[in-house]
């Protein structure tokens, strides 16, 4: 399935990693985070109903 989801993210909103459950320590200005253990990089949009 593909899709295409935009939308502003807030590092607020990120404490763990999805991905290994890791806590987050490394942010960027667009609104994603890294990960230090899995480097996964990643941003969270939030949907309304």
């Amino acid at each position: 399935m593909l899709g295409y989801i935009s939308g502003i993210t807030d590092v607020n909103d990120i404490n763990y990693c999805p991905k290994c459950g890791a806590e987050i320590k490394e942010f960027y200005g667009d609104g994603t985070a890294k990960c230090e253990e899995c480097g996964y990089h990643f941003g969270v949009v939030e949907c309304e109903e």
